[in-house]
């Protein structure tokens, strides 16, 4: 539990017609052991004739309630971020849900750190519509390889990993107020890709990560998520996303942490060829990939063309969805 000079933590549960699953991510939040919290929910414009603000305002002053026109999740955490009072902001979306220690843990972590540029990240599973567990997620990236749980993971490794893996599951994170001060909002441009380029910023403006133990997140899997259902809108917005950091990552890119390379191969293996390209006449004009790196990239190119065909078949059989 928090002693008196606790950081104030800050939960915010971006949601659009969310009534199906919004009051277990709500619960959730209040039953954190680290009480020293607020919860902000922030109706992103619901068209579900009042079944999400029903149920937010059933809560009444145990949550903090924001109504707005929709703007997409970008602008609802946006919304959340400049309402917020604590020193920490904690994304859980309306489908998922926290285990009870998981604001305590990370807490705990940054505060023996005694280091405020920072970010936490948990161990995170998979849940089905039901609330069945599906599959864990928490030791399994290399950055977590090479370094301990508690562990500070240097800015580098911690970009090349996002990048390698494709993003953190944001609601697994917790970051300091300070790090939208220093690397600005969510971009409301991206639909699906916000959450990537937020940490991938981050990252670029050298906060250091640390994992904290244990599991703590329950991300939920089901048909009406947009992770299920915006493929086109992931492309669109990858192409966008590159215009926006290929530069960046160049300029950041040494021989021990090849960002571009890294970026490069991500695209390939999600069938983003316009941006595979660049990255490679970036890389070319910069000395950062050799023949044999162009040729491994384009391979890769190969994959993310059945890759689609792979993921359906996996979701159907294995995940349930």
């Amino acid at each position: 539990m928090p002693g008196s000079n606790a950081p104030l933590v800050s939960i915010i549960i971006p949601v659009y017609n969310g009534s199906n699953f919004m009051r277990e991510a709500i619960d959730s939040a209040l039953a954190q052991t680290y009480r020293n919290i607020e919860v902000i929910v922030v109706n992103d414009g619901s068209t579900d004739h009042g079944a999400t603000e029903s149920i937010a305002r059933s809560y009444g002053d145990k949550i903090r309630y924001v109504k707005k026109s929709n703007g997409g999740v970008s602008s609802a955490l946006n919304v959340g971020i400049k309402a917020m009072r604590g020193e920490y902001f904690s994304w859980l979306s309306h489908d998922d849900k926290y285990l009870p220690e998981k604001v305590e843990s990370q807490i705990n972590a940054l505060q023996s750190i005694g280091e405020k540029h920072v970010i936490a990240v948990c161990g995170s599973k998979q849940i089905d519509k039901d609330s069945k567990d599906l599959i864990s997620f928490n030791v399994k990236r290399s950055a977590r390889q090479t370094y301990q749980i508690g562990e500070i993971i240097p800015w580098e490794a911690a970009l090349k990993d996002v990048i390698d893996d494709g993003s953190y599951n944001g609601c697994a994170l917790l970051i300091p107020k300070t790090a939208f001060d220093d690397c600005g909002m969510f971009d409301e441009s991206l639909r699906y890709c916000q959450d990537f380029l937020m940490w991938i910023r981050i990252f670029l403006n050298k906060y250091s990560l640390v994992h904290t133990p244990g599991v703590h997140v329950c991300g939920r899997v089901h048909n009406g998520q947009l992770t299920v259902i915006g493929k086109d809108i992931f492309h669109k917005d990858s192409i966008s996303l590159g215009n926006m950091l290929i530069k960046s990552l160049g300029e950041a890119a040494s021989k021990e942490y090849n960002f571009l390379k890294s970026y490069a191969i991500y695209n390939a293996k999600y069938d983003n060829p316009t941006v595979v390209r660049d990255c490679i006449q970036e890389g070319k004009s910069r000395d950062l990939l050799t023949r044999s790196d162009c040729l491994a990239i384009k391979s890769c190119l190969l994959y993310g063309k059945i890759r689609p065909a792979i993921r359906k078949v996996y979701y159907r059989a294995v995940k349930r969805v």
